[in-house]
């Protein structure tokens, strides 16, 4: 799936996501979704990469666990990638920048 494509929502503490990438990316509100079971309301985001973006990483959380999405730059596109097909230069760059995902990132990386 391209990062384009994709939807994140925010709904306070039970449902956020956070952007980790190598340069800044922008999330663009949406929308804004009402939810009647629970009386609240979801906001709807876009997540748009700098020019110089090579790799963005998405933290969701909902539903007492977090998720977590890697996109990487292919030409003018981002890609989701698999944490395993990940060269070890570009966990490196991911880990040095960001250390504390080390423990958080789910499934671990292949050696």
């Amino acid at each position: 799936m391209e990062l384009r494509d994709c939807k994140f929502f925010y709904g306070g503490q039970e449902m956020s996501f956070s952007v980790f990438s190598n340069d800044p990316c922008r999330a663009r509100y949406l929308d804004s979704i009402s939810v009647p079971l629970v009386q609240t309301r979801v906001d709807v985001y876009r997540v748009e990469p700098g020019p110089k973006t090579r790799w963005v990483l998405i933290r969701q959380k909902g539903d007492e666990q977090d998720r977590f999405r890697l996109f990487v730059r292919q030409g003018d596109r981002f890609v989701e990638s698999l944490e395993q097909a990940l060269s070890k230069e570009l966990r490196d760059e991911i880990f040095g920048r960001f250390p504390n995902l080390t423990g958080e990132f789910h499934p671990p990386l292949a050696a």
